[in-house]
């Protein structure tokens, strides 16, 4: 029996890693869960599952396991938990510290964060190679190309194309300054949390994944479509011109049992096969209307702390708009300030990441 630890258990994608675990209750045990403040479903969880370990940042009254209570309490309970599979669902660089306390014991971090490779790809990459610990993508888009590139000899990479559903805006022709929170949180496909569901309007998601897809998968010509029904998760061009796609209906639990099963596929019940009557559609892509894979490409290909710039603004952004304190548009122009004041340097730490991300919030006042 394999054993998990869940950080960010009472988040979308840890509530889903849960789901499929209950689907498995033979083969997975669960030893440790992290949540924010949501104790009252981290306590169910815990209840349900028999934790050794839980962490939170307010203190959940949980009897028969060893708590950590505060703001380093995910840090703490990464030290103290050791587990054959970390599911990282912690949004933000508030996920460093522990993914690299995990990578320190060498697991498999099935990794739901797009910041850690964004900000700190050389960081992370670099130690989980050094401590033999397997990164396997749970991002649907990377999932796709982790799955395609399986058993290939990556010199026969062409090119990764990944899929955009375009979010629920795409194809109007509003004005996109009059956008509200309410309506942006509402993606047209997936079922997400707040800030990745703006961010998929706004498509930043996609400039987020551009980047990270470069540094995951080392392939320098990384490009997107825009797919609507989101069917065709990503695809990988090969030298031949061959392309291999990725297709379900959209379903985070597929991309989550994978990590944990990989390599191998266990049945999943939950996922209707595609019905192939059905037709599809690719659209080229408007970066004059949605600037932000633009600017990440610029990020991309000037590298340093520039990429980690991009997602902390815009995480700063995100967090202005829900609060309807900026426009739907003034969030990329918030991204582009950030870029222009903040002197591009090399990565050199969590420390100096996490210093450029509260020297970013003060600037924008949050």
């Amino acid at each position: 029996m394999k054993t998990v630890a869940v950080f960010g258990s009472t988040g979308s994608i840890g509530v889903q890693t849960l789901n499929v675990l209950r689907r498995f209750p033979d083969e997975y045990k669960v030893v440790a869960l992290s949540a924010g403040k949501n104790v009252g479903l981290l306590a169910r969880q815990a209840a349900e599952f028999s934790p050794r370990y839980i962490a939170s940042e307010v203190k959940a009254d949980i009897e028969g396991v060893t708590a950590f209570t505060g703001a380093d309490s995910a840090v703490r309970l990464a030290r103290e938990a050791e587990a054959d599979i970390c599911v990282m669902a912690i949004s933000g660089l508030a996920a460093l510290a522990p993914l690299s306390e995990q990578i320190k014991r060498g697991s498999r971090i099935a990794l739901a964060n797009k910041e850690a490779i964004v900000c700190a790809g050389d960081l992370v990459l670099s130690e989980a190679a050094k401590r033999g610990a397997e990164i396997v993508p749970v991002d649907s888009e990377h999932s796709a190309v982790f799955q395609c590139l399986k058993g290939e000899d990556g010199r026969d990479v062409a090119r990764i194309i990944l899929t955009a559903s375009g979010g629920p805006f795409y194809s109007s022709k509003e004005d996109l300054s009059l956008i509200t929170p309410e309506r942006a949180v509402k993606h047209p496909t997936w079922n997400m949390g707040a800030k990745i569901s703006v961010d998929s309007a706004t498509m930043v998601n996609k400039g987020l994944e551009l980047i990270e897809a470069r540094r995951l998968f080392g392939a320098r010509d990384v490009t997107y479509v825009i797919h609507p029904e989101s069917i065709i998760h990503s695809m990988v061009q090969f030298t031949d011109n061959s392309t291999a796609a990725l297709m379900s209906y959209p379903n985070m639990e597929l991309a989550i049992q994978y990590a944990l099963t990989y390599p191998r596929r266990a049945v999943n019940d939950g996922v209707r096969p595609f019905d192939f009557t059905r037709p599809l559609t690719f659209f080229p892509p408007d970066e004059e209307r949605f600037p932000a894979p633009a600017i990440a490409r610029r990020c991309m290909e000037e590298g340093g702390t520039a990429p980690a710039v991009f997602s902390m603004a815009d995480e700063v952004a995100v967090e202005l708009f829900l609060k309807k304190l900026i426009r739907f548009t003034d969030i990329t122009g918030i991204i582009e300030e950030a870029l222009c004041i903040n002197e591009i340097e090399k990565v050199e730490s969590v420390e100096q990441l996490c210093s450029l991300s509260d020297s970013i919030k003060r600037h924008f006042g949050v």
